[in-house]
């Protein structure tokens, strides 16, 4: 401190955890405005997050790829409205690149703990290997869809054919004239059916619960198209605004008050069924008795088609037990396998899971979260302070692109670092304040489809919201726009050589 009592500005170190989309726009957004000591902490072997991991047949993005860009890096030269992943890895590649994020990115380091030390007001990292790091401030962008779930099951370990979980696909698995058992039918498995039923011998779809599934208005992007949209002023810009705004309006059917607006969609999405499977029987297996919109509204024009297929076949019944030559489901019909793939979804609630994170007085923030995760704004906790969470609980998005609200997230983290250099204090949401916040989106929620009754990621076990935002986009952005240092306590950082 100087003699006239004012902090110099100190220059913050920050950690990154994660380099998917939320972690490279943490990383961009702190470039962009002057923060460059910053680390990025990657645990798989490069660039892209779920796009690096999930490279099953027919991986393809499910919002189109205009809107499922960086704001700042529109592309141009996506081969269709929706992109594939390898396409959509290849894009975080080359913006990592461009925008300097690259070297300052660590493969193969995975981060096991964070712990706060209240002398220093410092972080310290540790990775799988031991080492450790301090940092001044800590941005979590490990995501939701990070951590895939199979289930614990009877057997499981005695199958003697090969198994995976979709995002952990075996490449050396060749599925031709193989009896397929998909078990999931969820974002996944109507990307993958499609793509590998003209392989298999037998394909049979395990459905825990169906989901409604509207059209996937997909198409090519001819190469005059992509030659406007690169050198026409504005144009890319255009199309970004135009399919966005598209998509915002969407937000009303999150409500429960625009119910009769629900209705026609109900009416459209039966009318495609009954368009696209001739069955009466599986008609009624794959129609879901919930109101769309309270889980996942998914997005296919060849997922019914595979399911009519007459070498597929739909059951209706989980796994009950998993054999050496198959699965028993719990209605006791017995689905032979060669091979097992499961799309049994992701860890979604279990937040920055498996990471060990000490906050101030030696509090664990998954003892903390033991009844389901909260935070401030999504953003960040009480009681760990300069701890900063991108697609943090109650951000999900899903009548937008969730690439909006990680942009955002990323300017209120940066921004509240750099209060932290030019006060030299950290910042730490009050309890108060992140309760009371709390309970105005539980009470938001409450009104909302999400809390109308199905099965699906978005609550915990008990029933509690805790994966998605009950607003638009644009309020989102609005309630990030600017830090309110009155809903912070402050602490003395010091500067401590590594």
């Amino acid at each position: 401190m100087s003699s006239n009592g004012i902090h110099p500005v100190i220059a913050p170190s920050v950690a990154i955890i994660g380099c998917g989309f939320g972690g490279l726009a943490a990383a961009i957004e702190l470039r962009r405005h002057g923060i460059d000591d910053y680390t990025v902490f990657e645990k798989g072997d490069g660039v892209g997050g779920v796009w690096r991991a999930n490279h099953y047949p027919g991986a393809a993005c499910d919002v189109p790829s205009s809107t499922y860009s960086y704001s700042f890096e529109l592309e141009s030269e996506w081969s269709q409205r929706f992109g594939t992943q390898d396409e959509i890895r290849a894009y975080l590649e080359r913006t990592a690149a461009k925008y300097g994020v690259t070297p300052k990115i660590r493969t193969n380091s995975e981060v096991v703990a964070a712990t706060f030390d209240e002398r220093t007001g410092q972080w310290l990292i540790e990775l799988a290997s031991g080492r450790q790091h301090r940092f001044d401030a800590v941005i979590c962008a490990t995501g939701q869809l990070s951590r895939p779930k199979v289930p614990d099951l009877p057997g499981r370990d005695t199958f003697q054919g090969p198994q995976f979980h979709s995002a952990e696909w075996d490449d050396s698995v060749d599925l031709t004239g193989k009896r397929v058992a998909v078990v999931g039918s969820g974002a996944s498995a109507v990307q993958i059916v499609p793509a590998i039923v003209d392989q298999v011998a037998a394909l049979h779809v395990v459905q825990r619960s169906p989901n409604w599934i509207g059209n996937k208005w997909n198409h090519k992007t001819s190469p005059g198209i992509r030659r406007l949209l690169r050198t026409v002023p504005g144009l890319a810009r255009a199309q970004h605004n135009l399919e966005w705004l598209w998509y915002e309006s969407r937000v009303p059917l999150i409500y429960n008050r625009f119910d009769p607006l629900r209705v026609g969609l109900h009416a459209w999405l039966r009318f495609k069924i009954r368009r696209e499977i001739s069955d009466p029987v599986l008609r009624r297996k794959v129609t879901p008795d919930y109101k769309a919109g309270c889980n996942r509204l998914l997005l296919s024009s060849d997922w019914y088609p595979a399911l009519d297929r007459p070498h597929v076949s739909v059951h209706t019944h989980g796994v009950s037990e998993v054999t050496p030559t198959g699965l028993v489901l719990a209605d006791g019909t017995t689905v032979e396998a060669d091979v097992i793939v499961w799309c049994t979804g992701f860890s979604a609630t279990e937040y920055l899971a498996p990471i060990d994170i000490t906050g101030r007085d030696g509090r664990k923030l998954h003892a903390e979260w033991k009844s389901g995760p909260e935070a401030y704004l999504g953003v960040t906790v009480s009681g760990y302070p300069n701890l900063f969470m991108i697609y943090g609980p109650n951000t999900g998005s899903l009548t937008n692109t969730i690439i909006f609200l990680l942009e955002k997230q990323a300017r209120y983290a940066r921004m509240a670092i750099e209060y932290s250099a030019r006060s030299g204090k950290w910042l730490d949401v009050r309890k108060n304040v992140q309760n009371e916040y709390n309970e105005r989106l539980q009470h938001r929620l409450s009104q909302t489809v999400f809390t109308s009754g199905c099965a699906g990621w978005y609550h915990t076990p008990d029933g509690k919201v805790v994966a998605v935002w009950p607003g638009s986009h644009i309020a989102y952005a609005r309630a990030t726009a600017r830090v309110d240092l009155s809903a912070y306590q402050t602490g003395i950082r010091e500067v401590v050589q590594q």
